[in-house]
């Protein structure tokens, strides 16, 4: 059964022990994330509010019950949504409510808790979606939109954007090979390591690569580092040090280097 949101009273009853309190309103605004390096994370279209650069934090679970936090670089882009355009499916969400808009599946992250007869979802009039959709979903999702003004949006402070500059320049191997292309064609560039080491910075003198098997024949083959970077060879405070790859920053780097 599907159930046009706009239709929907203040609570909407999708079985005996699971329903869905809705807030009033005429328009519901969502924000879609994407990983910075998505194609989607780019898309501009006159129907997006705004879209704004966002630190992105995942839980993950291990087998033994623990859990531990990932962060990711990515975009927000925000979307106002006639609820006569979303329709809410009769789905037990438990904290993920089920939708479809303009015939892309979204499902909406929200909270939700017991109250006595079951579990009840809360949706308010702004909630996120689950990350990371396909372009052609959000340009879907876009023409259905209309452009407001959202006057509350939380845009990212300094210190955010720089540690979001960080972690998009860690997931850039572009940026570490031009670095290597640099080493490697003996310019010296300036390397700037991560806080909390003893050395700071210097300048890189080689690299290291991980082997690569070049086949001459379909049995015999020969080994070449000229595989993926593996580590930075440079002179730091005065001494030579090969460092790992996380222990640069690889944005102050780019930056040093003119490739930001």
């Amino acid at each position: 059964m599907r159930h046009l949101l706009s239709d929907c009273s203040n609570s909407l009853v999708i079985d005996n022990d699971y329903s869905i309190n809705i807030e009033p309103s005429e328009n519901q605004i969502i924000i879609m994330g994407f990983d910075a390096n998505k194609s989607a994370s780019k898309f501009k279209h006159p129907n997006i509010s705004a879209t704004v650069k966002r630190i992105h934090e995942f839980k993950h679970y291990r087998k033994n019950g623990g859990k531990f936090w990932t962060s990711r670089a990515g975009v927000d882009h925000y979307l106002v949504i006639p609820r006569n355009q979303i329709t809410i499916l009769s789905e037990k969400g438990y904290s993920y409510i089920k939708t479809e808009i303009n015939g892309v599946k979204v499902t909406l992250n929200v909270s939700g808790g017991t109250n006595g007869k079951g579990w009840a979802d809360y949706l308010n009039t702004r909630c996120h979606t689950l990350v990371n959709h396909k372009l052609s979903d959000l340009k879907k999702i876009a023409e259905v939109a209309i452009y407001q003004e959202l006057t509350d949006v939380k845009y990212p402070d300094e210190f955010d954007l720089q540690k979001w500059d960080k972690l998009v320049a860690n997931k850039r191997s572009d940026i570490k090979e031009s670095i290597a292309k640099l080493i490697e064609g003996n310019k010296q560039p300036r390397i700037k390591l991560v806080q909390g080491l003893t050395i700071k910075e210097g300048y890189g003198t080689g690299v290291r690569r991980r082997w690569k098997k070049t086949y001459e024949t379909d049995t015999r083959y020969r080994l070449d580092e000229t595989g993926a970077l593996k580590k930075v060879v440079g002179i730091f405070d005065g001494m030579k040090y090969a460092v790992k790859l996380n222990q640069i920053d690889w944005a102050e780097t780019a930056r040093m280097n003119d490739l930001m």
